[in-house]
């Protein structure tokens, strides 16, 4: 059983809160380094996630054939495009997947078998790589592969119109949830019609070997587009998108203006347990949610509304787009709500929650020293991060890119105890200027740039020796540590440690077979550090996000 362990000063708690230091605003991380990866057409970037070995696995899009760092040919018209890098950002492989026509990908997540999930949404039938033949307008097409990108199966789910995939997980069981937009009626996919004419959300559920197990429609009587997908430890999922419809069939809330966040919480089996409207007068839209450490809910949208309905501060410039952040309780309640932006346009696209229950937001922004950026801009659209606390209070915000159109789609860190730094991850038309330090390779690339450490403690990463193999990581529920050989098994004592060096649990284990199985459902998400103590100084660390 893992002791818990508070520590609480007396002395500290009976000093005035006049006495207490004042908070000081947090400088922003520096620049480690950056690296362009493209061929000689177009490349955009959807998404970028740590890999155990330290690195990082990146997703896009690729029209180009071989050229530049790609080195497969061309499947059809736009591919899938998969880049596998090292912890300093050296390209270790490539792969490209596709069919006669076009697929767009959304998602790639490192398994717990040590391969990848890859998904987005495909127009091509049966040819190149895919197995199944087309379904409608566009399909959901995912495709499983091994640590070495080798495809071991791809599956395509649709109905007759269009199904556009937004967002994939794997549950706790192995299998797969995956969400998106769909304007389809029932078909052998899709069991349940369609709501409205427009679209809907759609989710459908896969076992491990990629096997329809359920799909579930969600939606009110105009368009209702999902976005993104986050599980919850309660084994359900919260979902984020946006509507403009009123209170019909699934949506319990009337519009607030043209279009508005829409939040839908469901359980382990997909049935809806409560959903939310969030907005004002004009357009609204969540791009992502995540799960605070009390339980509630943080949401990132973009919003072109000032004062109204459930938004509480203006934009910075009326009519034009700012990042909204808003807090939910456990069961939907607003909290709060935050506006950040500048002189022009700020699109959220990404989000990440901070171990001490803050927020970490990225998209683009063509704004230069106004409102809440405190930078110039760079080009014509540049990378633009926030932090906020967990209050949503502004810590730092930062501007990265080049002379032309930047913009960022991922943030991430690395999975090391040995660096707890941040990947930011997008796409760029940008060549050498300002900060991007290699030439475009065609009309537009991937960009991804290296924060130096952040918030994580020195103390949790001096004196490592050893580093851990931790699976799954990241993780909801119970992971397990694989010691390496030459580790003791016996008198070991394991540590967690929070982003602030806290240490949260301490237990003695024994490693029986080399593996600890380690119980984490407890603690909120974030990042933390496990250490890991044996006799004759015997020290190993490594890196865990809790999602």
């Amino acid at each position: 059983m893992c002791q818990r362990l508070l520590r609480l000063s007396l002395g500290a708690a009976l000093i005035s809160a006049s006495a207490l230091p004042q908070p000081v605003a947090a400088q922003a991380p520096a620049k480690q380094w950056d690296k362009s990866l493209g061929g000689t057409s177009a490349e955009s970037l959807g998404a970028a996630q740590p890999t155990t070995d330290g690195g990082f696995i990146l997703g896009g899009n690729s029209g180009s054939s071989i050229s530049g760092d790609k080195t497969q040919a061309g499947r059809g018209g736009t591919d899938y495009w998969l880049v596998k890098l090292d912890a300093n950002g050296n390209k270790m492989w490539d792969k490209t997947f596709g069919g006669p026509d076009n697929e767009h990908l959304v998602a790639v997540q490192q398994t717990r078998d040590g391969g990848y999930i890859v998904g987005g949404r495909s127009t091509s039938g049966i040819g190149g790589d895919k197995t199944q033949a087309n379904k409608g307008g566009a399909d959901y097409w995912v495709l499983k592969l091994d640590a070495n990108g080798t495809k071991l199966w791809d599956r395509s789910f649709g109905g007759l119109y269009t199904d556009a995939l937004s967002a994939v997980q794997q549950t706790s069981d192995g299998g797969y949830l995956l969400l998106g937009g769909s304007n389809s009626n029932s078909s052998p996919d899709k069991t349940q019609p369609a709501i409205s004419s427009s679209y809907d959300y759609w989710i459908v559920k896969l076992d491990a070997n990629g096997t329809k197990l359920w799909d579930k429609t969600y939606g009110g009587g105009g368009h209702d587009n999902a976005n993104s997908l986050t599980l919850t430890r309660d084994g359900g999922a919260i979902l984020g998108g946006f509507s403009n419809s009123d209170a019909w069939a699934d949506k319990t809330q009337d519009s607030r203006g043209h279009y508005d966040g829409w939040v839908v919480k469901i359980d382990a089996l997909g049935n809806k347990q409560w959903d939310r409207t969030l907005g004002s007068y004009a357009y609204e839209e969540i791009v992502g949610v995540q799960q605070a450490p009390d339980g509630g809910y943080l949401l990132a949208a973009i919003s072109t509304s000032g004062i109204g309905g459930d938004k509480t501060q203006e934009n910075n410039t009326l009519g034009i787009s700012d990042y909204w952040i808003v807090k939910l309780d456990a069961t939907g309640q607003k909290i709060w709500d935050r506006s950040f932006g500048g002189s022009a346009n700020e699109d959220a696209r990404t989000v990440q929650l901070t171990s001490d229950g803050g927020l970490l937001v990225g998209g683009l922004s063509s704004s230069g020293i106004s409102g809440s950026k405190t930078q110039a801009s760079r080009g014509v659209t540049d990378y633009w991060l926030i932090n906020v606390d967990g209050a949503g209070n502004l810590r730092w915000d930062l501007t990265l890119g080049g002379a032309a159109l930047d913009q960022c789609i991922a943030i991430t860190s690395p999975q090391s105890a040995t660096d707890n730094g941040l990947l930011i991850a997008g796409t760029s038309d940008s060549g050498i200027s300002g900060d991007k330090t290699q030439p475009s390779y065609g009309n537009s690339d991937f960009w991804i740039v290296k924060l130096r450490g952040t918030t994580l403690s020195a103390r949790a990463r001096a004196g490592t020796r050893q580093e851990l193999r931790v699976s799954p990581n990241p993780a909801h529920g119970q992971v397990t540590l694989h010691l390496p050989e030459q580790a003791p098994r016996i008198h070991l004592r394991l540590a967690l440690m929070d982003a602030t060096g806290r240490t949260v649990c301490r237990q003695s284990v024994a490693a029986g077979g080399g593996k600890v199985p380690f119980e984490v459902s407890q603690y909120p998400a974030g990042l933390y550090v496990l250490r890991l103590e044996g006799p004759n100084g015997y020290l190993a660390t490594q890196r865990l996000e809790l999602n």
